[in-house]
């Protein structure tokens, strides 16, 4: 909304193309399309647990992508599909323990549903900067102890979006070891883990789920939130599912069932079909390689660019990103996101985390991707004239 504000009285010069929305362009997989065309079960209230099909694929997932012991948890208890990892987010924070002046923590820039969810849990949400100097991950030593011992929940992306960066196992462990020691619920937002750079072929993102054990999960106040939507280019489908320690599961089971956010039997056949499939993950992710190969050819060193570890996203340092944004939009055609609408400035954090940037999602298929980052460069190498010549 704020960027269709930004942007509503000025006519751009050329076609639209936009790379502001991280909405996944690519193709589905055509065997869960296929599956969607059945019309059976319908007449009947779908299982809020989900039905045992998909289960079973969501828990030999796990086992396969993140080399977890196959009785860590269990199917019926500890893994619930969602209606898209958000409506999941959203509710978890419903969860953490009550405290006097409770906080929800939440890296900067944030993924709005975590402000959100903060604010409905009647929670103040405090955001923890994330910057180069970060590794654009919340520095962990740097919170008081204070501020963890009245944190509620704990927000983390890995990889993060939109800079990309991935939590390491240590990173990780310290995480889980934070929640234990001040009480907090610490929700692992993994949607990205499967679109990553060639540099992690070999170690890619890890899971929260990686770092525990089947002894450690049973009270491990953790849950990993996991989504089809940019692993297999299925938005639309709204399906995801979480996972975590046995406790923390069955309280989120408890209100989902006040709730009632049921996905759709058929869809979550459909969803069984893709989480028991690899081959189309590892063709959807070459396709990002090609597009983040062009962009650093493209780009190169000049607006900032680095090329993420994670997800599909550039986060480019313009100087100013909403004026940046405004200029793009009318002088080429490209919308784009003003890092700014991304973050929260208080007191205590610099403008500089997201004010200065913008962010840009490679989301479209590869030709016109390659007219979009043309355009892009020339607009930025105007604005950046423009700024230099002021």
């Amino acid at each position: 909304m704020r960027l269709r504000a930004l942007l509503q009285n000025t006519h751009p010069a050329k076609d639209e193309i936009s790379l502001a929305l991280g909405e996944p362009k690519h193709a589905p997989p055509q065997f869960v399309l296929d599956a969607l065309k059945n019309t059976h079960d319908y007449d009947r209230y779908p299982p809020i647990q989900g039905i045992p099909e998909l289960r079973a694929a969501i828990e030999a997932w796990l086992v396969r992508r993140f080399h977890l012991e196959s009785a860590m948890f269990a199917q019926d208890t500890q893994i619930l599909p969602l209606n898209g990892t958000r409506e999941g987010l959203f509710l978890a924070t419903q969860l953490g323990p009550t405290k006097p002046n409770g906080a929800i923590l939440m890296p900067n820039p944030f993924y709005q549903v975590y402000a959100a969810a903060a604010i409905a849990a009647h929670a103040e949400p405090v955001y923890l900067p994330t910057t180069a100097q970060t590794g654009f991950l919340p520095d962990l030593d740097a919170i008081a102890p204070e501020l963890l011992d009245r944190c509620q929940s704990f927000f983390i992306c890995s990889p993060a979006n939109p800079q990309g960066a991935v939590a390491s196992r240590a990173y990780l462990t310290k995480l889980v070891e934070l929640a234990r020691r001040h009480k907090f619920l610490l929700l692992v937002d993994e949607c990205y883990s499967e679109i990553y750079d060639r540099s992690e072929e070999n170690a890619p993102p890890p899971s929260v789920l990686e770092v525990l054990s089947p002894d450690t999960i049973k009270d491990a106040p953790v849950i990993a939130f996991h989504s089809l939507s940019k692993r297999s280019n299925l938005p639309g489908l709204r399906s995801g599912f979480c996972v975590g320690g046995e406790q923390a599961m069955a309280q989120f089971a408890n209100i989902r069932q006040v709730a009632g956010p049921q996905s759709p039997i058929p869809a979550q056949r459909a969803a069984a079909l893709a989480w028991a499939d690899d081959q189309h993950v590892v063709e959807n992710r070459a396709l990002y390689h090609q597009k983040f190969d062009l962009a650093e050819k493209i780009l190169g060193n000049e607006h900032g660019f680095f090329r993420p570890a994670g997800g599909f996203f550039l986060w480019l340092n313009v100087g100013d990103g909403e004026a940046a944004t405004l200029s793009l939009w009318r002088d080429e055609g490209i919308r784009v996101l003003p890092g700014a609408y991304l973050t929260q400035n208080t007191p205590n954090t610099s403008s500089q985390i997201g004010d200065a940037f913008i962010r840009v999602a490679l989301v479209s298929p590869f030709e016109q991707t390659q007219i979009a980052l043309e355009r892009l460069k020339s607009g930025l190498d105007n604005f950046a004239n423009q700024k230099a010549q002021s």
